[in-house]
């Protein structure tokens, strides 16, 4: 296992964020889940976890790349994997501003997911 031992999925979906948590933490990850980009910046704080896997459009009509450009502007360098259903160059440029990120398009491949945790 890498050194990511603590993942914060920021996912409005909860579906989706119940089957990544269950699957992370069988692996034995402490997985913590929020769904706004409001709970992503003070879970970010809080939490501290070593890996963040955002998705790029949150509930609230709140946006994951705000998060993320918002956790940057902190000074906290958490690697963070986006999520997305919308693979526009638009949203991809975005993404790629954001320092220490990758992009992830949905539906998610788990292995995909897990070795991108593995390699961080």
């Amino acid at each position: 296992m890498s050194l990511v031992k603590k993942i914060l999925i920021a996912e409005d979906e909860l579906l989706i964020a119940k089957v990544l948590r269950m699957q992370l933490e069988k692996l034995g990850y402490e997985v913590e889940n929020v769904v706004d980009s409001f709970q992503a910046i003070s879970s970010t704080i809080n939490f501290k976890p070593d890996m963040i896997i955002l998705d790029v459009f949150l509930k609230n009509s709140t946006s994951g790349i705000d998060s993320a450009i918002k956790i940057r502007e902190l000074g906290i360098r958490t690697p963070i994997i986006f999520t997305t259903g919308n693979s526009y160059d638009d949203t991809i440029e975005l993404v790629s501003k954001v320092k220490f990120s990758m992009i992830l398009s949905k539906p998610i491949e788990f292995d995909h997911l897990l070795q991108l945790i593995e390699d961080f």
